[in-house]
């Protein structure tokens, strides 16, 4: 009951005095909108890496490419490898914490088709490719087991290179000549579309691709299937948790293949750490901004308290000789400080979507106001209300009413 009677006499209080309640508020404005911010952009940022990563495969993926050793002497073994090759494909696929491995050799052919002649990228791939990367045909097929098997000259496009070769025409059975030899098109991808900024497709590389058998790539190259170079290679783990086995096991099964560490390996799921890592250095950067402009609102709300006190010296005096506890006092003068910084809370979220707007604007990256975003916000700043209301409200209680009432 007191609290509720000191709630009411702290809203009568501010209505009374709207112009001394607005100084408070500017700094507790500033400070509720700022954490908003902070918090809406790196839940931003956050949410468009995942979405990436879904997009094109999601997280359980991890990259394997060649990289130079820098070593002068090195084994007998290590000098005949020739960096990763299909031998590597077959022993990771018996890795217990790997379920997918997808290898892609690339090389670049002149792609002709009736009057149009252009120097193309083409890739070699497995059936694997697809679902590692979660990119499916849109017509057609993608390239199967048997094709890999007789390493049939077949050829699937991406929706770019599709247009680029048969414009507006159907592509599928056609026969698209690949340096001068004849590969018949079994299927068009789907259009892949990611962006960050709602602008620029991130995933514009994969519309460009050119696909065949990668058995077909490597046996007309004139190198055998066992030892047929791969570019990179794509490895899916089994469970997310075992990251770090997973990668361990891969590292340990090329290093007894090639006998020197002439490869690197990437997981994103560790690669999502150490971003979030770096993210939290910047979000605790902008939310002691956050936090350091509440403070100094804080301040402002005790320093108007405290004059807001020294003008009711004779009515609290008043109040305190017909009968009112100082739990009473306390509470009342409490409960305006805290009011005032819900208010500005409330206020500072309206603020706070406008600075994400802004930024994001800048940026090019949509802000993403959760709820939980806006209970900090306001938790904060009934917090700082809380903390800086203190002291004027055991000013106001601890007054002794009688020299209260001698006050001029």
């Amino acid at each position: 009951m007191i609290i509720f009677e000191s709630i009411i006499d702290g809203i009568r209080d501010i209505k009374d005095h709207f112009g001394r309640t607005l100084l408070q508020l500017v700094g507790i404005i500033l400070g509720a909108g700022s954490i908003v911010a902070t918090f809406s952009l790196s839940v931003a940022g956050k949410a468009a890496s995942m979405e990436y990563y879904r997009v094109s495969g999601g997280i359980q993926k991890i990259w394997i490419g060649d990289k130079p050793t820098g070593k002068v002497t090195l084994s007998a073994k290590a000098l005949a490898s020739k960096g990763l090759v299909y031998r590597d494909v077959v022993a990771l696929r018996n890795a217990k914490n790997i379920d997918l491995v997808s290898p892609v050799s690339q090389d670049e052919m002149t792609i002709r088709y009736r009057s149009i002649e252009k120097p193309r990228g083409v890739m070699g791939v497995l059936p694997a490719y697809s679902p590692m990367s979660d990119f499916h045909a849109g017509t057609g097929r993608f390239i199967t087991d048997n094709d890999v098997s007789s390493a049939a000259r077949v050829v699937v496009l991406g929706s770019e290179r599709a247009t680029e070769f048969f414009g507006s025409d159907d592509p599928i059975g056609k026969t698209l000549t690949m340096n001068g030899t004849g590969y018949q098109v079994v299927g068009v991808m789907e259009e892949k579309y990611f962006s960050f900024d709602k602008k620029h497709n991130a995933m514009r590389w994969m519309n460009r691709n050119i696909y065949i058998p990668l058995t077909t790539l490597v046996t007309r190259k004139g190198q055998s299937l066992e030892q047929g170079k791969i570019s990179f290679m794509n490895a899916r783990m089994r469970d997310i948790k075992k990251d770090g086995e997973a990668v361990d096991e891969i590292k340990a099964i090329l290093q007894r293949e090639h006998g020197v560490a002439d490869f690197e390996v990437f997981s994103r799921v560790a690669n999502l750490r150490r971003n979030e890592q770096q993210n939290k250095m910047y979000d605790m950067l902008f939310m002691v901004c956050g936090i350091i402009s509440l403070i100094v609102g804080g301040i402002v709300v005790m320093n108007i308290q405290l004059a807001s006190f020294n003008e009711r010296v004779r009515e609290v005096g008043t109040r305190k000789a017909v009968g009112a506890s100082p739990a009473q006092i306390f509470f009342q003068f409490l409960a305006e400080s805290i009011l005032v910084s819900l208010f500005g809370g409330l206020l500072g979220l309206i603020a706070g979507k406008g600075f994400t707007t802004g930024i994001g604007m800048l940026l090019r990256t949509p802000p993403v106001i959760t709820f939980m975003t806006c209970v900090y916000a306001l938790v904060f700043a009934a917090g700082t209300g809380l903390l800086f209301g203190m002291y004027p409200a055991i000013r106001a209680s601890r007054l002794n009413a009688i020299e209260a009432l001698r006050t001029e």
